[in-house]
C-alpha cells in the first residue's frame, strides 16, 4: 500500500517512454469502462499503435447509458446509441477507425454484478487472440468508480487466461483521491507517455453528451468538469506496467542443466548459435576499444568472440561448473577471464566500455533489472555501450525476451540512448549508449596511447 500523494510524486517523475515499448511487438486491446475513458486515459497508447500499423481492439464494458438518468428526452436506450457513435468517432480521431469493437453492454454503474460479467473474460481473451495483442490496458483498480474497478478486475481475469500478454493500467478518476488515501500499488511500475495533444482533444470533444451541451433536460446529469479536462490534456499520460508474477529459476536450475559436460542449448556448435554470434559481432561493428563485460557468459563462446574487438573481456555466470569450463576453453589471463557471480548482487566493481547481456535478462525480475541497470550506470565509462541479446521463443520465465528488453529500455529511457536495434526470426539485438547525468562523475575511459617505434622513442629522448 502507498499514500496516493506519494504514488503521484513517483509517477509524476517516471521515465517518458515510447508507447510501443509498453505495447510490445503485437497488437493492443484497451478496456474502456464507459465511452470516453479510452480517450481520456489511453490516447497515447491507441494513437501509437494505430500509427505503427498494429491491430487494435476496444472493449466497451458499458455503453454509458447512466450518465443522465433524469432525462426524458434521452432515455437509456437512446443515450447508449449516441454514446456508441461518439466512441466510434473518438477512436477515428485517434487513428483507430478500423479497430475491432467488443461491446459487452453491461449495465452502467453495476457492470461487475451483472450475470454476464463472469463470461466477459473469455470474450476479451478471444479478442486478444484475434488482434495478436501483446498488451491489454484497462483502468487501474484504485480508480474510484465501480465500473473502473470492474474493468481492472476483468483485465486481471483475462491475464490469467492469457498470461503471456502484458497487463497495463491507466488512471482516469484517480486524481479525486486525497493525498493521504491508501492505494494498492504493489506490483505496479509507473511510466509516462507523451500526450498526443491535438488528437486527444479532438477525441474527447467527440463525446458531446458528456460536455453538458446535448442533454439539456437533466440538471443533475453528468458533465466532465473543466479542472478534470485540463488535467487530462496535460503533456503526459501515465501508464502502469504490471510486474510479472512468478520467480525465475535459481542457481540449482543451471547446475542441473550444465551438469557434467552438458551443452543444453548447443552453444558450442549448433548452426543457430554460431550464426547468432557472428551476427552479434557484425552488429557491434569495429569502432570499439577497451574492456567488455558479458553477464551470463555460459561456456564463454561469445566472450571469446568479443576478444577480437576488445583488449580485455570478462565473463560472469552463476554456475561454478560452467565458469570452470569457460576458463578451460577460452580463458587467457589478463585478456579473457571468467568469474562466478549472481546478478545483480555480484555486479563487478570495474569500469567497462561495453556491457553484454546475452540471453540472460529474462532470468531476472523487473526489480532486479532495475538494480542491474543502476549498478551498470555507475561503472560505465563515458560513451560505453550496452548490448542486449534476447531470445524470442518460449523462455519458461515470468518475463519473455521481448518483455525483458522492453522493460530495461523503458527504465533506462533517461540514462541510455538507443543506437540501433534489429529483430531476427528467433532473437533481437539492441545496442544502447550510456549517457552521463549532468554533474555526475564517471570512471575515465581507458586511454590507449600510440606505441612509438624504437627510433622515434630514441629521437624524443635526444630533444
Amino acid at each position: 500500500m502507498s499514500r496516493y500523494g506519494d504514488w503521484c510524486a513517483r509517477h509524476d517523475v517516471a521515465p517518458v517512454v515510447d508507447p510501443l515499448l509498453l505495447i510490445g511487438a503485437g497488437g493492443l486491446v484497451v478496456i474502456a469502462p464507459h465511452p470516453d475513458d479510452e480517450a481520456l486515459g489511453a490516447s497515447g497508447l491507441l494513437l501509437a499503435a494505430a500509427q505503427a500499423g498494429r491491430a487494435v481492439g476496444l472493449v466497451a464494458l458499458t455503453d454509458g447509458e447512466g450518465s443522465h438518468r433524469g432525462s426524458t428526452e434521452w432515455p437509456p436506450e437512446r443515450l447508449a446509441a449516441r454514446r456508441r457513435e461518439e466512441q466510434a468517432l473518438a477512436m477515428a480521431e485517434l487513428g483507430c477507425e478500423t479497430a475491432e469493437m467488443l461491446r459487452l453492454a453491461l449495465p452502467d454503474g453495476a457492470s461487475r454484478w451483472h450475470d454476464d460479467f463472469s463470461g466477459a473474460a473469455e470474450k476479451v481473451a478471444a479478442l486478444c487472440d484475434r488482434t495478436g495483442a501483446t498488451a491489454l490496458a484497462s483502468t487501474v483498480l484504485f480508480d474510484p468508480h465501480p465500473d473502473h474497478e470492474a474493468a481492472a478486475l476483468l483485465a486481471e481475469a483475462v491475464h490469467r487466461l492469457r498470461p503471456h500478454i502484458r497487463l497495463l493500467s491507466y488512471p482516469v478518476w484517480s486524481l479525486r483521491h486525497p493525498e493521504d488515501k491508501e492505494v494498492d500499488v504493489e506490483g505496479l511500475h509507473p511510466f509516462r507517455v507523451e500526450t498526443p495533444i491535438v488528437e486527444k482533444a479532438r477525441a474527447i470533444a467527440r463525446h458531446e453528451t458528456q460536455m453538458g451541451g446535448i442533454v439539456t433536460d437533466d440538471p443533475e446529469g453528468f458533465a466532465l468538469p473543466d479542472w478534470f479536462l485540463r488535467h487530462h490534456q496535460g503533456p503526459f499520460e501515465c501508464v502502469f506496467w504490471h510486474m510479472r508474477p512468478g520467480t525465475p529459476p535459481g542457481a540449482e536450475h543451471f547446475e542441473t542443466l550444465y551438469r557434467g559436460d552438458n551443452d543444453p542449448w548447443g552453444a558450442r556448435d549448433s548452426a543457430y548459435e554460431i550464426e547468432k554470434r557472428e551476427d552479434v559481432i557484425q552488429f557491434l561493428g569495429d569502432d570499439w576499444q577497451g574492456s567488455a563485460i558479458e553477464i551470463g557468459c555460459g561456456e564463454g563462446h561469445l566472450s571469446a568472440a568479443l576478444a577480437t574487438r576488445f583488449s580485455a573481456v570478462t565473463g560472469f555466470d552463476l554456475d561454478p561448473n560452467i565458469v570452470a569450463r569457460a576458463n578451460a576453453r577460452h580463458g587467457a589471463p589478463g585478456r579473457v577471464e571468467f568469474h562466478l557471480g549472481r546478478m545483480p548482487d555480484d555486479f563487478p566493481d570495474r569500469p567497462f566500455d561495453l556491457l553484454v547481456l546475452s540471453e540472460m535478462l529474462y532470468f531476472l525480475t523487473e526489480p532486479e533489472i532495475e538494480t542491474l541497470l543502476s549498478r551498470a550506470c555507475r561503472k560505465s565509462r563515458p560513451g560505453a555501450g550496452l548490448l542486449l541479446v534476447n531470445y524470442l521463443g518460449p523462455t519458461d520465465t515470468p518475463l519473455s525476451g521481448d518483455d525483458a528488453a522492453d522493460f530495461l529500455r523503458m527504465v533506462a529511457a533517461e540514462k541510455l540512448t538507443l543506437e540501433r536495434s534489429i529483430r531476427r526470426d528467433r532473437y533481437r539485438l539492441d545496442l544502447l549508449r550510456f549517457r552521463a547525468p549532468p554533474g555526475e562523475a564517471r570512471e575515465e575511459r581507458a586511454v590507449q596511447w600510440p606505441v612509438a617505434s624504437a627510433a622515434g622513442a630514441r629521437a624524443s629522448t635526444r630533444d
